[in-house]
């Protein structure tokens, strides 16, 4: 199946990669979602295809898509989407290069691309990278990138990256006891063993909202299996997340503590309203 874009489009198609997402609407709905297998530039290709005798017009920009699926989607789902406005029509030929924006509204529509996992990937070898060199994660560097998708064994090369995350996060504090503990949720990354404040701390591999959501996810998992209840949740990353992922974890009464350099680390602590609030919830102590 193909699809053709005119001249005017021309600038904006140099963008668009295998395993980008496409949305047809019409009528105030999204109403099929394709995904572009290949996109080029071939003016006698599209004329082949489109160009009927007497047009002035051509259509040089050609994709194809490797498959589409009928959705029924208001377009009120997507103006929920920060950066996109209340009553946007979305005229045709729109190409989203912001990989933040475009995440969102994926995650909006409840699509996961091959592009998204990607930059997920990248995003972690760079982490897993800054973390042996001992350097600070360059994240706006790393957004302004593209490239071609490839699928290596993602799993491990987490694990490794969290690994290196904890090691150095326990190493930057020498006067802090961690232990892991294992529990039927799972072993958990970091936790204090001294008898002061109870900290139960969970790691990932990269700053995106799919990792944030796991973090949250294994922290209130881990915290009612605590043997000694637990005082703080922190959810640890290699870099900042962005503001909105951040409210969401403090909503929860979750801190976020962010790698910034070698051995320095920030912490954004939640407000200690919604952490005492939350308490009664992470020690499973609420009355029924």
């Amino acid at each position: 199946m193909f699809w053709e874009r005119t001249e005017f489009h021309d600038k904006t198609m140099r963008s668009v990669r295998t395993g980008d997402v496409v949305l047809f609407t019409w009528g105030n709905h999204v109403r099929r979602i394709g995904t572009v297998g290949v996109s080029f530039r071939n003016p006698a290709f599209g004329d082949l295809l489109w160009r009927e005798p007497g047009d002035d017009e051509r259509f040089p920009n050609v994709f194809s898509l490797l498959g589409v699926d009928d959705v029924e989607l208001p377009y009120s789902v997507l103006w929920k989407v920060r950066g996109i406005k209340h009553g946007d029509i979305f005229r045709q030929g729109r190409v989203i290069t912001d990989l933040r924006m475009a995440n969102d509204i994926l995650e909006a529509i409840g699509v996961r691309t091959a592009e998204a996992e990607h930059f997920e990937t990248k995003l972690r070898k760079a982490a897993d990278e800054s973390l042996t060199s001992k350097v600070t994660l360059q994240l706006e560097r790393m957004l302004k990138e593209r490239t071609e998708y490839q699928a290596p064994g993602r799993a491990v090369h987490v694990n490794r990256t969290e690994a290196k995350l904890v090691q150095e996060y326990d190493k930057a504090h020498p006067d802090i006891d961690f232990v892991r503990v294992s529990s039927s949720a799972g072993i958990t990354d970091l936790q204090t063993s001294d008898g002061g404040e109870s900290e139960l701390i969970e790691a990932k591999g990269d700053n995106t909202r799919r990792r944030v959501r796991e973090a949250v996810a294994q922290l209130l998992h881990y915290a009612p299996e605590s043997e000694h209840g637990v005082d703080r949740l922190t959810a640890l990353f290699p870099a900042r997340p962005n503001d909105d992922d951040i409210r969401y974890l403090h909503r929860l009464g979750i801190d976020c503590v962010y790698r910034t350099g070698p051995l320095e680390f920030e912490r954004e602590p939640a407000p200690s309203t919604h952490r005492q609030h939350m308490r009664q919830i992470w020690n499973d102590t609420l009355e029924a």
